[in-house]
């Protein structure tokens, strides 16, 4: 981490200073989507997952680049962008977490922060195929999970203190802590590729 955490920290509550009446809305909409099809079935749900876990990422990527996120295109961009692409990463991701986290709890934490900049992998690099994302991720995370985890572990207060909230608290909470980790992850990004500039391929 080059630089420290109270300054992903500002930036991330800046970036979002303006943006989070269409984030909220966005956060509220893809639960209520995820929460309606989770009864439905398990395989619903995965698929529905798949496509609104790209476009969650992508609307973070749009915060840190200033632009607000636009609902419509949020919604629905996972399932139109190389949807089975997605829908591959989704499913390894979840297969491989699960199995490391069948040997215990540390290692399933571990692997999840290994493979979580797959997602924003997919949005940087669009030719990537769904596994080749998983690989990357663990790559590029290498050296780097528990300065992110220790990252997350400063919002714990935040969350805490959400819980007297009813955890309304958290439609704010969570769109900063996402903000702060496109921002770490770009810093990763850009140390292993330091001939880019922007955030997703134009």
């Amino acid at each position: 981490m080059k630089k420290p955490r109270y300054e992903y920290k500002n930036q991330a509550k800046q970036m979002m200073s303006d943006k989070y009446g269409p984030v909220i809305v966005i956060l509220l909409i893809s639960y209520a989507i995820s929460v309606a099809v989770s009864p439905a079935a398990g395989v619903v749900t995965i698929l529905a997952m798949a496509g609104f876990t790209y476009g969650y990422t992508k609307m973070f990527v749009d915060v840190t680049k200033g632009t607000e996120p636009d609902l419509q295109n949020i919604l629905f961009i996972g399932f139109k962008e190389n949807y089975t692409r997605n829908l591959i990463c989704y499913l390894l991701r979840a297969l491989y977490t699960f199995l490391w986290g069948l040997l215990f709890v540390i290692p399933g934490i571990i692997k999840t922060y290994s493979y979580s900049m797959a997602f924003y992998l997919l949005l940087k690099e669009p030719e990537l195929k769904g596994e080749d994302a998983i690989t990357k991720s663990r790559e590029y995370m290498n050296g780097h999970k528990m300065d992110l985890f220790i990252l997350h572990l400063s919002y714990i207060g935040w969350y805490i203190l959400s819980a007297f909230t009813f955890g309304i608290l958290l439609l704010w909470i969570i769109p900063k802590v996402q903000t702060t980790t496109m921002l770490y992850f770009e810093e990763i990004y850009l140390d292993k590729n330091p001939q880019k500039t922007q955030l997703i391929s134009e």
